[in-house]
């Protein structure tokens, strides 16, 4: 076979492994939730036992009966497109049980909820939750679980894959500047994230219920926190609780999912400060600065009714809009300006590189912030010579041209969103919401979407930008942006 066959043979292999095992993930979540309808007296029973087995039959013989080739070069657009179909099927196989449920009529309905699900947006069209059943309920939750994590991540820890690619997949599904590796080996470090994932996922549903929240409650929040997706079994979210304990283990746990995992097997291991522990500092430092500004601005516009309560509102809000959450337990778009602005800058920053959380991130935020301020030093020294350093670590130019690169992208894209979202009929403020919220994967926002709203005022153009945003969000728009331009390339060279 000649050296192109093979690369071909390699390409196809690569999607095909990547295909198979997001099957065997989403049919092993359908039947899960399938068993739980089973035992459940809440709502309809949905029949999702046929097509969870045929998900999990498919893509098991898919994983076992595709060869693997060795020694074939797979570039990083194959990487990029293995991610995303991976991503684009998770998301059309999920919608069916919504189909299935009667839950949307509307394939492109499903689809949304499916989509939002898998990137962990938390938007939704769904105008009362508490009237679904437990099996959708767990089912929404599953989806944002493995899409939390990264259900292709998911796939490269567990799944019998190619020895060849995993690299590129690797790259292409890990969110950041840099994709490092915890271990030599990228399966391993898929494994060790996984672990971390799912560790905290159990503390998470033990303090919940610790909390006060019932047993099926609990595992469905914990599932929702740590993936930083904010869907609830309560059409209200959190606000439906009305429990302190509860809003201030939410506040912990989403808190703790922001954080760069490579940060808790630093601790494990005792290793030393790097970037990612720098990150941290810096995300946390945000936090308590953006909670401080917000509590106070409540407390001078008298916006809520002490302020103690003012702090406790400050605190889940920052928390849940910074980690990309979406948790609510107050109406913040009645806040007043500063608030509003303020939780709408958070929205794009994000949480950490390496999280389970959405926006730019923080190492992206920090690195732009200090080559700005490089630039306006320049215009006083210019024969200076300044060097971006982050945490102990020296970034060349590279890592500047791909910072300052992803950020005029991002500009482009949020900038079209909102030109999409208005041509769609929203108002200005609540098109520019939208974007932020879905791009930058938050769900809730202002203006139409705001906190106790939902998207189903966007008729069916906008929810298919919203579709789109959201899969560019989760894949940092590079990786989707990739596969465009390698698409044009191949049309223009024929």
């Amino acid at each position: 076979m000649s050296a192109a066959a093979d690369r071909r043979a390699a390409r196809l292999s690569l999607l095909a492994l990547v295909t198979s095992g997001v099957l065997v993930a989403c049919g092993l979540g359908m039947l899960v939730s399938d068993a739980v309808g089973e035992i459940s007296e809440r709502g309809p029973a949905v029949p999702l036992l046929l097509p969870g087995l045929i998900a999990l039959i498919a893509g098991s013989l898919g994983l076992y009966s595709v060869p693997r080739p060795r020694g074939a070069q797979i570039d990083l657009t194959t990487g990029f497109g293995a991610v995303t179909l991976g991503w684009v099927a998770a998301a059309i196989i999920g919608a069916v049980p919504y189909l299935l449920a009667g839950t949307f009529n509307s394939p492109v309905d499903a689809l949304f909820e499916s989509m939002s699900g898998f990137t962990t947006t938390g938007a939704t069209l769904i105008d009362q939750v508490e009237a679904q059943s437990d099996q959708i309920l767990l089912w929404r939750s599953l989806t944002q679980w493995l899409g939390g994590v990264g259900i292709v991540l998911l796939v490269v820890a567990v799944a019998p894959l190619a020895k060849v690619g995993l690299q590129k997949v690797f790259y292409a599904e890990v969110t950041g500047i840099t994709s490092d590796r915890l271990t030599p080996r990228i399966s391993d470090t898929a494994k060790i994230i996984a672990g971390i994932y799912v560790t905290l996922t159990v503390a998470a549903g033990i303090a919940y219920a610790a909390a006060g929240m019932g047993a099926f409650d609990a595992v469905n929040h914990a599932l929702t926190t740590l993936a930083t997706g904010g869907f609830s079994t309560r059409t209200s979210s959190l606000a439906g609780y009305e429990s302190g304990a509860i809003e201030a283990v939410a506040v912990v746990f989403m808190a703790l999912a922001g954080v760069n995992f490579a940060v808790y097997w630093r601790i494990v291991k005792r290793q030393g400060a790097g970037s990612p522990i720098a990150e941290t500092i810096a995300y946390a430092a945000i936090l308590i600065a953006a909670i401080a500004a917000v509590a106070i601005s409540l407390e001078l516009a008298a916006d809520v009714g002490s302020f103690g309560r003012g702090v406790r509102d400050a605190t889940f809000t920052v928390v849940s809009v910074m980690t990309t959450t979406g948790f609510t337990t107050a109406d913040f778009d009645t806040w007043n300006e500063f608030a509003r602005y303020a939780l709408l800058g958070l929205m794009v920053i994000g949480a950490c590189a390496g999280s389970t959380g959405g926006g730019i991130k923080v190492i992206r935020a920090v690195l732009l912030s200090k080559a700005g301020w490089h630039e306006l030093q320049k215009q006083t020294q210019p024969s200076a010579v300044r060097v971006l350093r982050f945490g102990g670590r020296t970034f060349g130019e590279e890592v500047r041209t791909r910072v300052l690169g992803f950020m005029l992208v991002y500009t482009v894209d949020f900038a079209l969103g909102t030109a999409a979202f208005a041509a769609c009929g929203l108002e200005p403020a609540s098109s520019f919401s939208a974007t932020a919220a879905t791009l930058n994967n938050i769900g809730p926002g202002l203006g139409d979407i705001g906190a106790l709203e939902n998207f189903a005022a966007l008729p069916l153009g906008g929810r298919l930008v919203a579709i789109f945003l959201m899969l560019a969000g989760r894949l940092e728009i590079f990786t989707v942006l990739a596969l465009i331009v390698a698409g044009i390339g191949l049309v223009t060279r024929r």
